[in-house]
């Protein structure tokens, strides 16, 4: 009888330890794949995040007012009653020149009774400037079809007279109401406006 007992406590015990077994098993899968699904989803979200769109956002929202306005230009709308302006946004004044910001076409919309103006986003253009080596500015050029209009340029700025390293151009469409990329033209050159001649040029050495 004790032999019967002996053997049922222990059949029962080798049970009860393959249960406990089988269950931590079971919590270490649950626990490495909570672990592999949270990594998963944080590369996720880290991939997949970007400037959040301002596409149909007016100046006035609190999402385009709090950014800082590295640019603000009226654009020339030719025969078109809308007014438009090309603008520049970035969270710090830092990135205007060096980091992402946002370029935006603006259709005008009203004025606020404190006479501020209110533009209505129609389409953007995310960059990453990195001056010298990567710069954008408004242009106007008469490039396609000997008709003049607006162009946004990305550059090399040497601090030249003359910018000679061109790297894309968008146009801005006013009709379509997009930004447009186009080919480049060859041998292009582009007056610097932000050029500023060096007291040392000869110009302005005299004679002795």
């Amino acid at each position: 009888m004790k032999k019967v007992f002996t053997l049922i406590l222990a059949v029962g015990t080798i049970l009860q330890s393959c249960r406990y077994k089988t269950q931590d098993q079971g919590r270490e899968k649950r626990a490495s794949k909570l672990i592999k699904a949270t990594i998963q989803s944080d590369s996720v979200k880290r991939g997949t995040t970007s400037a959040a769109s301002f596409i149909g956002k007016t100046t006035d929202q609190s999402e385009v007012s709090k950014m800082h306005t590295c640019l603000g230009a009226m654009l020339a709308t030719g025969v078109s009653k809308d007014k438009y302006a090309l603008s520049q946004y970035s969270t710090s004044v830092d990135h205007c020149q060096r980091g992402q910001s946002k370029f935006v076409i603006e259709r005008f919309l009203r004025h606020e009774p404190n006479g501020k103006s209110v533009f209505l986003i129609v389409d953007e253009l995310d960059v990453v400037a990195d001056y010298p080596r990567i710069c954008y500015r408004k242009f106007q050029l008469a490039i396609e079809n000997n008709t003049q209009g607006d162009y946004l340029v990305e550059f090399y700025d040497t601090n030249a007279e003359i910018i000679t390293q061109v790297n894309k151009i968008w146009r801005i469409d006013l009709e379509k109401e997009k930004f447009v990329e186009i080919a480049k033209p060859k041998n292009l050159t582009l007056m610097n406006p932000d050029y500023v001649e060096s007291d040392e040029d000869s110009t302005f050495t005299s004679s002795p």
